[in-house]
């Protein structure tokens, strides 16, 4: 965004505002209604997606396996999420922090947080409208950045294994 050195904190919201609803088509709304989703939460897991995978062709997979996580009543265990509730940026959460309690602890409550964890961009929003239609339900973030994604635990566990220690 480009804003003015003395712009207020509602000219900046005004600005993502109107910069959303020119990104966020008709066509895009429709197909929201479609899938009996609604905007709002389709922000709130563009918001996860966005923090959660820097890559966009990784973006509709990551969609699949967080909406596949919802529909089978699956706590989604976004990392994204409880940095959010404790301002960091910490990679690899430790055990007392996935017992934190905060709506945003998507390891302790299932479903989606209350609100957005970020402002996602057109690409994020359109993977959680658009998710990749896969047979994932499991993926982690190398510490080099590329996403690794497991159908099983068991093969989820392997490539922690291997790439994060």
């Amino acid at each position: 965004y480009e804003i003015f050195i003395d712009a207020t904190l509602k000219d900046i919201v005004r600005k993502m505002v109107a910069t959303l609803d020119k990104k966020v088509t008709q066509e895009l709304l429709v197909e929201i209604e479609n899938q009996g989703k609604n905007f709002y939460d389709i922000l709130i897991m563009a918001s996860i997606i966005e923090a959660e995978v820097p890559h966009e062709g990784d973006r509709g997979i990551v969609s699949d396996i967080f909406w596949s996580r919802l529909e089978s009543g699956v706590a989604l265990q976004s990392d994204a999420t409880l940095n959010y509730a404790i301002s960091g940026d910490n990679p690899a959460l430790t055990l007392e922090q996935l017992e934190i309690d905060s709506p945003y602890n998507t390891y302790k409550y299932k479903g989606l947080p209350p609100t957005p964890i970020g402002n996602p961009g057109i690409s994020a929003i359109r993977a959680a409208i658009y998710p990749e239609n896969t047979d994932y339900f499991y993926f982690l973030s190398t510490p080099e950045g590329e996403t690794i994604f497991s159908s099983t635990l068991e093969e989820h566990n392997v490539a922690k294994a291997k790439y994060l220690r």
